[in-house]
């Protein structure tokens, strides 16, 4: 390697920028505890939304443990006993899992985010 293309990487590798939006985390939003992996295989997934303004998740729950970032907008997720909490861009979500509930974006602009599955086997991803 050159010393012009070591300096080229040095330079890429001194714009990173690194910030934790999740870390440890062994709960939900709501503080229900994680539950344990599945023995099996793990099948992950990295899903990207967009919610249009107003919009409503159908009712769902998530058999599988699922985390992601918003990058855009305001996400409101309620429980179906009425908890709610509105995650905003660039916080981290730590969905409920096995608690049915759903997702709303209340403003006037969409709502991007990315979520990460850890499944594993047939487990769907989210269940009616």
């Amino acid at each position: 390697m050159s010393q012009d293309e070591k300096k080229s990487q040095a330079a890429e590798a001194a714009q990173v920028v690194r910030t934790v939006v999740a870390d440890g985390v062994e709960c939900s939003w709501d503080g229900a505890p994680l539950p344990a992996y599945p023995v099996s295989r793990p099948q992950i997934s990295v899903v990207h939304y967009v919610v249009p303004p107003h919009a409503r998740l159908s009712m769902h729950s998530h058999p599988v443990i699922n985390a992601g970032m918003v990058l855009r907008g305001e996400l409101t997720v309620v429980a179906a006993d009425g908890a709610e909490r509105t995650f905003r861009a660039g916080e981290g979500v730590v969905e409920m899992v096995g608690r049915r509930h759903y997702g709303e974006n209340r403003g006037d602009e969409p709502v991007e985010l990315v979520m990460c599955y850890a499944g594993a086997g047939a487990l769907p991803l989210s269940e009616p």
